[in-house]
């Protein structure tokens, strides 16, 4: 196997779940992926070993919690509201998501969509539909270099000895 293969493997849409899901915990949130991801890999975990929740709890109305189990990650805060919902679309349709981000927009929470930045101007696109245009302020775009370098930083100061 060469090097790009292996490489290729490795950044998967678990791997880039599994960065969300480590930075949500190195904030101290609660964090929760949805039952069909738990046993997927990031690194040598499964991600429903690093993720801090087996289920949401029920924040709201159960059509609209049986809908948020469907986001690829959720961080929570010490109230168990959600806090942030992240979909990472590796090769999935962006609407979908938006879709999503469209039902739970009563929340004061953070909406992001994590791509390959090549998506970027697929994601600008669709998110300037006028359908989306209450939710268009709420929606960010992460792309996939920018939450790498994001976790190696907070992982290089979360694992630092503390200076007083």
């Amino acid at each position: 196997m060469t090097k790009k293969h292996t490489q290729v493997e490795t950044f998967t849409h678990a791997y880039y779940q599994g960065l969300i899901v480590d930075i949500g915990n190195m904030r101290k949130l609660k964090t929760y992926v949805p039952a069909q991801d738990k046993n997927k890999m990031f690194l040598d975990k499964k991600l429903g070993e690093i993720s801090t929740m087996t289920d949401i709890p029920e924040f709201t109305y159960p059509k609209i919690t049986n809908r948020a189990r469907t986001i690829y990650t959720i961080w929570f805060n010490e109230r168990e509201m959600p806090s942030a919902f992240y979909e990472v679309e590796h090769s999935t349709n962006i609407i979908n998501s938006l879709n999503k981000f469209f039902e739970l927009q009563d929340f004061r929470a953070r909406f992001c969509i994590v791509a390959d930045k090549k998506r970027k101007n697929e994601f600008d696109d669709k998110i300037s539909q006028s359908i989306y245009l209450p939710i268009k302020p709420l929606v960010d775009f992460i792309d996939y270099e920018t939450l790498a370098s994001q976790h190696s930083k907070m992982s290089e100061l979360f694992n630092s000895p503390m200076v007083l």
